[in-house]
Protein backbone atom coordinates (compact mmCIF):
# COMPACT_ATOMS: atom_id res chain seq x y z
CA UNK A 1 0.00 0.00 0.00
CA UNK A 2 1.41 3.38 -1.04
CA UNK A 3 -0.97 5.59 0.91
CA UNK A 4 -4.10 5.51 3.01
CA UNK A 5 -6.26 7.98 4.89
CA UNK A 6 -6.08 6.62 8.41
CA UNK A 7 -6.05 9.92 10.30
CA UNK A 8 -8.19 13.03 10.26
CA UNK A 9 -10.97 13.29 7.72
CA UNK A 10 -8.95 15.80 5.68
CA UNK A 11 -11.46 16.29 2.91
CA UNK A 12 -14.05 17.98 5.12
CA UNK A 13 -14.04 21.75 5.54
CA UNK A 14 -15.92 24.46 7.41
CA UNK A 15 -15.73 26.78 4.39
CA UNK A 16 -17.86 25.49 1.53
CA UNK A 17 -17.23 26.71 -2.00
CA UNK A 18 -20.83 28.03 -2.15
CA UNK A 19 -19.90 30.67 0.44
CA UNK A 20 -17.56 32.33 -2.06
CA UNK A 21 -18.40 34.84 -4.76
CA UNK A 22 -17.32 32.28 -7.34
CA UNK A 23 -19.58 29.59 -5.93
CA UNK A 24 -22.53 31.98 -5.92
CA UNK A 25 -22.03 32.95 -9.58
CA UNK A 26 -21.04 29.70 -11.33
CA UNK A 27 -23.47 27.02 -12.52
CA UNK A 28 -22.97 23.53 -11.17
CA UNK A 29 -22.29 20.57 -13.43
CA UNK A 30 -25.45 18.46 -13.52
CA UNK A 31 -25.68 14.68 -13.21
CA UNK A 32 -22.29 13.94 -11.67
CA UNK A 33 -22.25 10.59 -9.90
CA UNK A 34 -20.67 9.22 -6.72
CA UNK A 35 -18.38 6.24 -7.37
CA UNK A 36 -20.35 3.26 -6.01
CA UNK A 37 -18.80 0.37 -7.92
CA UNK A 38 -15.46 -1.16 -8.89
CA UNK A 39 -14.37 0.08 -12.31
CA UNK A 40 -11.36 -0.21 -14.63
CA UNK A 41 -9.71 2.54 -16.62
CA UNK A 42 -6.40 3.40 -18.30
CA UNK A 43 -5.59 6.34 -16.02
CA UNK A 44 -7.10 7.36 -12.69
CA UNK A 45 -6.75 11.00 -11.69
CA UNK A 46 -7.22 12.03 -8.06
CA UNK A 47 -8.39 15.62 -7.70
CA UNK A 48 -10.64 17.65 -10.01
CA UNK A 49 -8.90 21.00 -9.84
CA UNK A 50 -7.07 22.75 -12.67
CA UNK A 51 -4.18 20.26 -12.63
CA UNK A 52 -6.26 17.09 -12.48
CA UNK A 53 -8.78 18.30 -15.06
CA UNK A 54 -6.04 19.44 -17.44
CA UNK A 55 -4.27 16.09 -17.02
CA UNK A 56 -7.45 14.19 -17.81
CA UNK A 57 -8.36 16.47 -20.71
CA UNK A 58 -4.97 16.10 -22.39
CA UNK A 59 -5.02 12.34 -21.87
CA UNK A 60 -8.51 12.11 -23.35
CA UNK A 61 -7.30 14.01 -26.40
CA UNK A 62 -4.72 11.25 -26.80
CA UNK A 63 -7.40 8.54 -26.77
CA UNK A 64 -6.95 7.36 -23.17
CA UNK A 65 -9.80 6.16 -20.98
CA UNK A 66 -9.67 8.37 -17.88
CA UNK A 67 -11.61 8.53 -14.61
CA UNK A 68 -11.38 11.30 -12.01
CA UNK A 69 -12.35 11.07 -8.36
CA UNK A 70 -12.72 14.10 -6.14
CA UNK A 71 -13.56 14.39 -2.44
CA UNK A 72 -16.07 17.10 -3.30
CA UNK A 73 -16.68 18.39 -6.84
CA UNK A 74 -14.71 19.96 -9.71
CA UNK A 75 -13.04 23.19 -8.59
CA UNK A 76 -13.94 22.75 -4.92
CA UNK A 77 -10.42 23.41 -3.57
CA UNK A 78 -7.99 26.19 -4.43
CA UNK A 79 -8.95 26.03 -8.12
CA UNK A 80 -12.38 27.46 -7.33
CA UNK A 81 -11.33 29.84 -4.54
CA UNK A 82 -8.41 31.82 -5.98
CA UNK A 83 -8.33 35.25 -7.59
CA UNK A 84 -8.44 34.01 -11.18
CA UNK A 85 -5.10 35.65 -11.97
CA UNK A 86 -3.39 34.22 -15.04
CA UNK A 87 0.26 34.86 -14.19
CA UNK A 88 3.11 34.02 -16.58
CA UNK A 89 6.33 32.44 -15.37
CA UNK A 90 7.41 30.80 -12.16
CA UNK A 91 7.80 32.49 -8.78
CA UNK A 92 11.58 32.64 -9.22
CA UNK A 93 13.18 34.81 -11.90
CA UNK A 94 14.53 33.61 -15.26
CA UNK A 95 18.21 34.05 -14.32
CA UNK A 96 17.71 31.98 -11.18
CA UNK A 97 15.99 29.25 -13.22
CA UNK A 98 19.02 29.01 -15.51
CA UNK A 99 21.36 28.99 -12.53
CA UNK A 100 19.52 26.08 -10.89
CA UNK A 101 18.76 23.96 -13.92
CA UNK A 102 21.50 24.87 -16.38
CA UNK A 103 21.38 27.08 -19.45
CA UNK A 104 19.65 24.72 -21.89
CA UNK A 105 17.10 23.14 -19.55
CA UNK A 106 16.58 26.49 -17.85
CA UNK A 107 15.74 28.08 -21.19
CA UNK A 108 13.11 25.40 -21.90
CA UNK A 109 11.60 25.79 -18.41
CA UNK A 110 11.42 29.57 -18.90
CA UNK A 111 9.74 29.21 -22.29
CA UNK A 112 7.16 26.71 -21.02
CA UNK A 113 6.34 28.78 -17.92
CA UNK A 114 6.24 31.96 -19.97
CA UNK A 115 3.71 30.47 -22.39
CA UNK A 116 1.53 28.92 -19.65
CA UNK A 117 -1.15 31.64 -20.02
CA UNK A 118 -1.37 30.86 -23.74
CA UNK A 119 -2.33 27.27 -22.93
CA UNK A 120 -5.18 28.55 -20.73
CA UNK A 121 -6.39 30.83 -23.53
CA UNK A 122 -6.10 28.01 -26.06
CA UNK A 123 -8.19 25.58 -23.99
CA UNK A 124 -10.84 28.22 -23.32
CA UNK A 125 -11.09 28.93 -27.04
CA UNK A 126 -10.98 25.28 -28.15
CA UNK A 127 -13.73 24.13 -25.79
CA UNK A 128 -15.80 27.31 -25.71
CA UNK A 129 -15.43 27.80 -21.96
CA UNK A 130 -17.44 30.79 -20.71
CA UNK A 131 -15.37 32.10 -17.77
CA UNK A 132 -15.31 35.91 -18.09
CA UNK A 133 -11.81 35.85 -19.58
CA UNK A 134 -9.81 39.07 -19.91
CA UNK A 135 -6.39 39.07 -21.59
CA UNK A 136 -5.34 42.65 -20.90
CA UNK A 137 -2.34 41.90 -18.71
CA UNK A 138 -1.19 41.33 -15.15
CA UNK A 139 0.22 44.07 -12.90
CA UNK A 140 2.79 43.58 -10.14
CA UNK A 141 3.41 46.41 -7.68
CA UNK A 142 6.07 47.35 -5.11
CA UNK A 143 5.51 49.49 -2.05
CA UNK A 144 9.14 50.24 -1.12
CA UNK A 145 12.82 49.88 -2.09
CA UNK A 146 13.09 46.08 -1.67
CA UNK A 147 10.01 45.45 -3.75
CA UNK A 148 11.19 47.93 -6.37
CA UNK A 149 14.42 45.95 -6.75
CA UNK A 150 12.32 42.86 -7.46
CA UNK A 151 10.29 44.75 -10.05
CA UNK A 152 13.43 46.07 -11.75
CA UNK A 153 14.96 42.60 -11.88
CA UNK A 154 11.82 41.19 -13.50
CA UNK A 155 11.78 44.01 -16.03
CA UNK A 156 15.43 43.58 -16.99
CA UNK A 157 15.39 39.80 -17.15
CA UNK A 158 12.20 39.50 -19.20
CA UNK A 159 13.19 42.32 -21.54
CA UNK A 160 16.50 40.54 -22.16
CA UNK A 161 14.34 37.66 -23.41
CA UNK A 162 12.24 39.92 -25.69
CA UNK A 163 9.11 39.76 -23.53
CA UNK A 164 6.70 42.71 -23.60
CA UNK A 165 6.86 43.91 -20.00
CA UNK A 166 6.18 47.59 -19.30
CA UNK A 167 7.58 49.59 -16.37
CA UNK A 168 5.10 51.55 -14.27
CA UNK A 169 6.01 54.64 -12.28
CA UNK A 170 3.95 56.13 -9.46
CA UNK A 171 1.87 58.20 -11.88
CA UNK A 172 1.15 55.18 -14.07
CA UNK A 173 0.06 53.21 -11.01
CA UNK A 174 -2.27 55.95 -9.81
CA UNK A 175 -3.89 56.03 -13.26
CA UNK A 176 -4.08 52.26 -13.91
CA UNK A 177 -4.73 51.03 -10.37
CA UNK A 178 -6.22 53.99 -8.51
CA UNK A 179 -3.92 54.02 -5.48
CA UNK A 180 -0.95 56.07 -4.27
CA UNK A 181 0.41 53.35 -1.96
CA UNK A 182 2.82 51.76 -4.46
CA UNK A 183 6.03 53.26 -5.85
CA UNK A 184 7.02 50.99 -8.73
CA UNK A 185 5.39 48.35 -10.88
CA UNK A 186 5.21 46.40 -14.11
CA UNK A 187 2.51 45.43 -16.57
CA UNK A 188 3.01 42.02 -18.17
CA UNK A 189 0.96 41.74 -21.36
CA UNK A 190 1.01 37.91 -21.25
CA UNK A 191 -1.24 37.82 -18.19
CA UNK A 192 -4.97 38.06 -17.70
CA UNK A 193 -7.80 37.03 -15.40
CA UNK A 194 -10.93 34.90 -15.34
CA UNK A 195 -13.66 33.47 -13.12
CA UNK A 196 -11.75 30.52 -11.65
CA UNK A 197 -14.70 28.28 -10.78
CA UNK A 198 -16.32 28.82 -14.18
CA UNK A 199 -12.99 27.87 -15.74
CA UNK A 200 -12.64 24.74 -13.59
CA UNK A 201 -16.18 23.63 -14.31
CA UNK A 202 -15.65 24.43 -17.99
CA UNK A 203 -12.61 22.15 -18.04
CA UNK A 204 -14.71 19.47 -16.34
CA UNK A 205 -17.42 19.78 -19.00
CA UNK A 206 -14.77 19.50 -21.70
CA UNK A 207 -13.46 16.35 -20.03
CA UNK A 208 -16.95 14.84 -19.93
CA UNK A 209 -17.48 15.71 -23.59
CA UNK A 210 -14.27 13.80 -24.34
CA UNK A 211 -15.50 10.73 -22.48
CA UNK A 212 -13.82 11.27 -19.09
CA UNK A 213 -15.76 9.97 -16.07
CA UNK A 214 -15.85 12.38 -13.12
CA UNK A 215 -17.02 11.18 -9.72
CA UNK A 216 -17.87 13.74 -7.06
CA UNK A 217 -18.02 13.21 -3.28
CA UNK A 218 -15.71 10.23 -3.81
CA UNK A 219 -12.55 10.83 -1.76
CA UNK A 220 -9.56 8.64 -2.54
CA UNK A 221 -8.83 6.89 0.75
CA UNK A 222 -6.05 4.52 -0.31
CA UNK A 223 -3.78 3.71 -3.25
CA UNK A 224 -2.57 0.12 -3.53
CA UNK A 225 -0.45 -1.74 -6.05
CA UNK A 226 -2.23 -4.95 -7.00
CA UNK A 227 -0.31 -7.30 -9.30
CA UNK A 228 1.18 -4.54 -11.40
CA UNK A 229 -1.91 -2.33 -11.50
CA UNK A 230 -3.02 0.46 -9.21
CA UNK A 231 -6.18 0.33 -7.12
CA UNK A 232 -7.65 3.61 -5.88
CA UNK A 233 -10.16 2.97 -3.10
CA UNK A 234 -12.98 5.35 -2.19
CA UNK A 235 -15.78 5.13 0.39
CA UNK A 236 -18.06 3.09 -1.82
CA UNK A 237 -16.01 1.90 -4.79
CA UNK A 238 -12.61 1.57 -6.42
CA UNK A 239 -10.75 2.24 -9.67
CA UNK A 240 -8.24 -0.18 -11.17
CA UNK A 241 -5.80 1.62 -13.49
CA UNK A 242 -2.45 1.26 -15.19
CA UNK A 243 -1.50 4.81 -14.20
CA UNK A 244 -2.53 7.05 -11.30
CA UNK A 245 -1.93 10.81 -11.24
CA UNK A 246 -2.39 12.62 -7.92
CA UNK A 247 -3.42 16.27 -8.32
CA UNK A 248 -4.55 17.32 -4.84
CA UNK A 249 -2.02 20.10 -4.12
CA UNK A 250 -2.69 21.83 -0.75
CA UNK A 251 -5.60 19.44 -0.07
CA UNK A 252 -3.58 16.19 -0.23
CA UNK A 253 -3.99 15.44 3.48
CA UNK A 254 -3.40 12.03 5.03
CA UNK A 255 -3.90 9.89 1.94
CA UNK A 256 -0.25 10.43 1.00
CA UNK A 257 1.28 11.98 4.15
CA UNK A 258 4.80 12.20 2.74
CA UNK A 259 3.49 14.15 -0.24
CA UNK A 260 1.34 16.46 1.87
CA UNK A 261 4.33 17.17 4.12
CA UNK A 262 6.44 18.28 1.14
CA UNK A 263 4.55 21.57 0.79
CA UNK A 264 3.40 24.34 3.12
CA UNK A 265 -0.40 24.78 2.89
CA UNK A 266 -1.05 28.41 3.80
CA UNK A 267 -4.57 29.70 4.38
CA UNK A 268 -5.61 32.72 2.34
CA UNK A 269 -8.63 34.91 3.00
CA UNK A 270 -10.67 36.57 0.27
CA UNK A 271 -13.36 39.24 0.43
CA UNK A 272 -15.59 40.61 -2.32
CA UNK A 273 -17.73 43.74 -2.33
CA UNK A 274 -21.10 44.40 -3.85
CA UNK A 275 -20.84 45.91 -7.36
CA UNK A 276 -19.00 49.20 -6.91
CA UNK A 277 -20.70 52.56 -7.49
CA UNK A 278 -19.83 54.26 -10.76
CA UNK A 279 -17.52 56.85 -9.18
CA UNK A 280 -15.26 54.04 -7.87
CA UNK A 281 -15.60 51.88 -10.99
CA UNK A 282 -13.86 54.49 -13.09
CA UNK A 283 -11.04 55.09 -10.60
CA UNK A 284 -10.06 51.61 -9.34
CA UNK A 285 -8.50 49.49 -12.08
CA UNK A 286 -10.40 51.30 -14.87
CA UNK A 287 -8.88 48.99 -17.51
CA UNK A 288 -9.63 45.92 -15.35
CA UNK A 289 -6.20 44.33 -15.16
CA UNK A 290 -5.55 42.11 -12.18
CA UNK A 291 -2.91 42.94 -9.57
CA UNK A 292 -0.56 41.37 -7.02
CA UNK A 293 2.13 43.09 -4.98
CA UNK A 294 5.65 42.04 -4.01
CA UNK A 295 5.19 42.07 -0.24
CA UNK A 296 6.19 38.91 1.60
CA UNK A 297 2.63 38.72 2.85
CA UNK A 298 1.31 39.74 -0.51
CA UNK A 299 -2.07 41.12 -1.40
CA UNK A 300 -3.85 40.66 -4.71
CA UNK A 301 -6.99 42.14 -6.20
CA UNK A 302 -9.16 42.55 -9.26
CA UNK A 303 -12.77 42.68 -10.43
CA UNK A 304 -15.34 40.14 -11.47
CA UNK A 305 -17.56 40.64 -14.51
CA UNK A 306 -20.20 42.47 -12.42
CA UNK A 307 -17.76 45.08 -11.06
CA UNK A 308 -17.33 43.51 -7.64
CA UNK A 309 -13.90 44.21 -6.17
CA UNK A 310 -12.22 40.95 -5.08
CA UNK A 311 -9.35 41.26 -2.59
CA UNK A 312 -7.13 38.53 -1.18
CA UNK A 313 -4.49 38.44 1.54
CA UNK A 314 -3.48 36.32 4.52
CA UNK A 315 -5.94 35.50 7.27
CA UNK A 316 -5.26 36.42 10.91
CA UNK A 317 -4.69 32.76 11.77
CA UNK A 318 -4.36 29.40 10.06
CA UNK A 319 -7.64 28.26 11.58
CA UNK A 320 -10.19 27.88 8.82
CA UNK A 321 -13.03 30.20 9.76
CA UNK A 322 -15.23 32.57 7.80
CA UNK A 323 -15.80 34.80 10.82
CA UNK A 324 -15.00 38.35 9.71
CA UNK A 325 -12.64 38.73 12.70
CA UNK A 326 -10.27 36.28 10.98
CA UNK A 327 -10.06 38.64 7.98
CA UNK A 328 -9.09 41.90 9.70
CA UNK A 329 -5.49 41.78 8.39
CA UNK A 330 -6.69 41.61 4.79
CA UNK A 331 -9.45 44.17 5.31
CA UNK A 332 -6.91 46.62 6.77
CA UNK A 333 -4.78 46.06 3.66
CA UNK A 334 -7.78 46.70 1.43
CA UNK A 335 -8.50 49.99 3.18
CA UNK A 336 -4.81 50.93 3.14
CA UNK A 337 -4.61 50.50 -0.63
CA UNK A 338 -8.09 51.85 -1.40
CA UNK A 339 -9.25 54.15 1.45
CA UNK A 340 -12.33 54.98 -0.60
CA UNK A 341 -13.64 51.44 0.00
CA UNK A 342 -14.11 51.99 3.73
CA UNK A 343 -17.76 51.50 4.57
CA UNK A 344 -18.48 49.34 1.52
CA UNK A 345 -20.36 46.13 2.19
CA UNK A 346 -18.16 43.02 1.97
CA UNK A 347 -20.83 40.64 0.76
CA UNK A 348 -18.65 37.53 0.39
CA UNK A 349 -15.81 36.19 2.52
CA UNK A 350 -14.10 32.85 2.08
CA UNK A 351 -10.84 30.98 2.52
CA UNK A 352 -8.64 28.62 0.53
CA UNK A 353 -5.26 26.95 0.87
CA UNK A 354 -2.23 27.84 -1.23
CA UNK A 355 0.49 25.18 -1.62
CA UNK A 356 3.91 26.78 -1.19
CA UNK A 357 7.27 25.10 -1.76
CA UNK A 358 10.49 26.13 -0.03
CA UNK A 359 12.35 26.42 -3.35
CA UNK A 360 9.48 28.48 -4.87
CA UNK A 361 9.18 26.00 -7.75
CA UNK A 362 6.32 23.53 -8.32
CA UNK A 363 7.26 19.86 -8.07
CA UNK A 364 6.69 16.88 -10.37
CA UNK A 365 7.11 13.51 -8.65
CA UNK A 366 7.22 9.92 -9.78
CA UNK A 367 6.16 8.27 -6.54
CA UNK A 368 6.45 4.77 -8.02
CA UNK A 369 6.19 3.16 -11.44
CA UNK A 370 2.93 4.42 -12.87
CA UNK A 371 2.22 6.80 -9.97
CA UNK A 372 2.78 10.52 -10.58
CA UNK A 373 2.00 13.77 -8.83
CA UNK A 374 2.31 17.50 -9.41
CA UNK A 375 1.86 20.17 -6.74
CA UNK A 376 3.16 23.37 -5.15
CA UNK A 377 2.06 26.10 -7.54
CA UNK A 378 2.96 28.93 -5.15
CA UNK A 379 -0.10 31.07 -5.88
CA UNK A 380 0.20 30.80 -9.67
CA UNK A 381 -2.09 27.85 -10.16
CA UNK A 382 -4.40 29.05 -12.94
CA UNK A 383 -1.72 28.99 -15.62
CA UNK A 384 0.85 26.71 -13.99
CA UNK A 385 -1.51 23.96 -12.82
CA UNK A 386 -3.07 23.89 -16.28
CA UNK A 387 0.39 23.49 -17.80
CA UNK A 388 1.34 20.86 -15.24
CA UNK A 389 -1.69 18.86 -16.34
CA UNK A 390 -0.36 18.79 -19.89
CA UNK A 391 3.09 17.74 -18.67
CA UNK A 392 1.73 15.07 -16.32
CA UNK A 393 -0.33 13.67 -19.20
CA UNK A 394 2.86 13.35 -21.23
CA UNK A 395 4.54 11.52 -18.34
CA UNK A 396 1.56 9.18 -18.08
CA UNK A 397 1.74 8.46 -21.81
CA UNK A 398 5.48 7.86 -21.68
CA UNK A 399 5.99 10.67 -24.21
CA UNK A 400 8.00 13.07 -22.06
CA UNK A 401 11.24 14.15 -23.70
CA UNK A 402 14.63 14.70 -22.11
CA UNK A 403 14.93 18.20 -20.63
CA UNK A 404 11.21 18.85 -21.14
CA UNK A 405 10.12 21.37 -18.51
CA UNK A 406 10.90 20.67 -14.84
CA UNK A 407 12.69 17.43 -13.95
CA UNK A 408 11.16 14.75 -11.76
CA UNK A 409 12.20 15.44 -8.18
CA UNK A 410 12.32 13.35 -4.99
CA UNK A 411 9.69 14.06 -2.36
CA UNK A 412 11.30 16.04 0.47
CA UNK A 413 9.57 16.68 3.76
CA UNK A 414 9.36 20.31 4.90
CA UNK A 415 11.02 20.30 8.32
CA UNK A 416 8.51 22.53 10.12
CA UNK A 417 5.46 21.08 8.36
CA UNK A 418 4.85 18.86 11.39
CA UNK A 419 4.11 21.96 13.43
CA UNK A 420 1.29 22.77 10.99
CA UNK A 421 -0.50 25.97 11.98
CA UNK A 422 2.06 26.89 14.66
CA UNK A 423 5.06 26.69 12.35
CA UNK A 424 3.26 28.51 9.57
CA UNK A 425 2.10 31.23 11.99
CA UNK A 426 5.71 31.87 13.09
CA UNK A 427 6.84 32.20 9.48
CA UNK A 428 3.98 34.56 8.64
CA UNK A 429 4.75 36.74 11.68
CA UNK A 430 8.36 37.06 10.52
CA UNK A 431 7.23 37.99 7.00
CA UNK A 432 4.89 40.62 8.37
CA UNK A 433 7.74 42.14 10.36
CA UNK A 434 10.03 42.19 7.31
CA UNK A 435 7.32 43.84 5.23
CA UNK A 436 7.32 46.66 7.76
CA UNK A 437 11.12 46.96 8.11
CA UNK A 438 12.10 46.39 4.46
CA UNK A 439 9.10 47.06 2.17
Amino acid sequence: MIGSDSGDVWYKSTCHIDQSLWGATAKRIPNLQVLKSDIKTDVAVIGAGFCGLSTALHLSEGGFNVSIVDAHEPGWGASGRNGGQIIPGLKIMPNEIERRFGKERGRQIIETASSAPSLVYELIDRYGIDCDLKTNGWIQLAKGPEGSKTINSHLNQWRNRDVNVRALNKGDIERLVGTSVYQRGLLDSRGGNLHPLKYARGLAKACITNGVSIFHDSPALAIENMEGKWLVKTNEGSISAEIVVVCTNAYTGNMLPTLSQSIVPVLTGVVATDPLPEELNTKILPERQTVADTRRLLSWFGFDAMNRLVFGSRTNSQIESIDVTNFTFGIRRLHEIFPQTKGLNLKYIWTGRVALTLDHVPHIHKLADGLYSGLGFNGRGVAMATTFGKILARHAQGKIEDNEFLPLSPVKKVSFNRFKGGGIAIALTWKRMMDTLRP
